[in-house]
């Protein structure tokens, strides 16, 4: 008992000392939940750019005077075009959650595949079935083989069946914006709104779908390079065509340097948190000793101001431990945009970051502790006299 009532007088005999290294910790932590969360974010757009129909694929941005069926129909005249795809857009209420509604037709559902947590992507069967196949994200509630109706944008009654769920954190094909290589983002091409994807093949009209902001045309396998060129220059007269190669190219190293600049950032205040966290909690550690030094002297064992320490630095640990999760819990650490995997794996870098910052310290000074003996304790504790 009389141990941890040293532990104790420690704490408080220092407690601006120590409420300053907590909030020190609790605000490092917070900036690197920040930056955890860039690089992940990051991450997750090369994922699901990735994911998308690239391979013999060109991105077609049809100018606002042009008719896009009269168009798709110019552009599927030419025999090097093997399918042209299009990604209807609309949205709507499902449960009190507002989503995004993307219906696809048959070319891009041969080819896209995004990553499903659960059943099975869209198929390429006929359409004509009582309920229409969905894949949803998983804010929904929804589970492979549930029904609902859905209201679509044409204010017409349609029941779908669930054969899929989207793998968290959702991410989905939604091309909103113009492809061009300029300023091509994975934001024009991918959304990570709950949202429910539809076939084209299940629903008899699309009337109240925004028109495609984009053609997807696949060329022929093989097709030689001066032939895609020649086609390119031939489209040019409708839109602005770019091979979908093109831009994820330029993407990539965007995204590269992006996520680069993230690590490297990371690291860095890691590291400037970390000394001047450790430079605190030094400074307390050879206070302690010069005062256990003293204690010493007074007949107590080397034993019980070991155990004072361990005890100290516990209770700092699970102090600064419980205030990072109560920040969690009210926001300040961005779990909102976590999947409970990648918050578990935070909160155990959290747990490593705290380990290191207490316990290594700690560590080093109790090793001190149980091996000086008390003739150098002496000297630095009357500066060498």
């Amino acid at each position: 008992m009389k141990t941890v009532f040293i532990a104790c007088r420690l704490l408080w005999k220092r407690k601006l000392a120590n409420l300053a290294l907590i909030l020190q910790v609790l605000f490092s932590v917070i900036t690197l939940a920040q930056l955890f969360v860039f690089v992940a974010d990051h991450v997750d757009s090369v994922r699901a750019v990735g994911e998308l129909p690239y391979e013999n694929a060109v991105a077609m941005a049809v100018y606002d005077y042009c008719d896009p069926e009269q168009t798709r129909r110019q552009v599927l005249s030419s025999p090097q075009v093997a399918a042209v795809g299009e990604v209807y857009l609309g949205g709507l209420s499902f449960n009190g959650v507002y989503c995004n509604l993307a219906v696809y037709d048959e070319a891009i559902i041969e080819r896209y595949t995004p990553s499903i947590g659960q059943g099975e992507w869209l198929s390429s069967a006929p359409g004509g079935s009582a309920r229409a196949e969905a894949v949803v994200s998983g804010e929904l509630g929804l589970q492979v083989g549930d029904t609902a109706t859905i209201l679509l944008p044409s204010n017409k009654n349609r029941e779908i069946v669930v054969t899929g769920v989207l793998k968290t954190p959702a991410q989905y094909f939604h091309p909103s914006g113009a492809a061009s290589p300029a300023y091509f983002s994975a934001e024009m091409v991918v959304s990570r709104d709950p949202a429910i994807l539809l076939r084209a093949a299940d629903l008899d009209e699309l009337t109240g779908f925004g028109a495609p902001v984009s053609l997807f045309v696949f060329l022929q396998p093989g097709t030689a390079e001066a032939d895609a060129g020649a086609l390119l220059d031939e489209w040019s007269r409708y839109g602005e065509a770019t091979p979908m190669e093109s831009l994820f190219e330029t993407y990539y190293r965007n995204a590269e340097v992006m996520i680069g600049l993230g690590a490297i950032t990371f690291l860095v205040f890691l590291a400037a948190a970390a000394t001047g966290v450790l430079g605190n909690n030094v400074i307390q550690s050879m206070r302690n000793r010069r005062l256990f030094t003293v204690y010493y002297l007074l007949g107590m064992d080397w034993k019980r101001g070991v155990l004072a320490e361990v005890i100290r630095v516990g209770v700092l640990l699970a102090v600064t431990m419980a205030l990072c999760v109560l920040a969690g819990r009210y926001g300040l650490l961005m779990l909102e945009w976590m999947s409970p995997l990648r918050a578990v794996l935070f909160y155990g870098i959290v747990l490593l970051y705290l380990l290191v910052m207490f316990a290594a310290v700690g560590a080093g000074f109790l090793l001190r502790l149980m091996r000086t003996d008390i003739s150098t304790s002496l000297k630095e504790l009357h500066q060498g006299e």
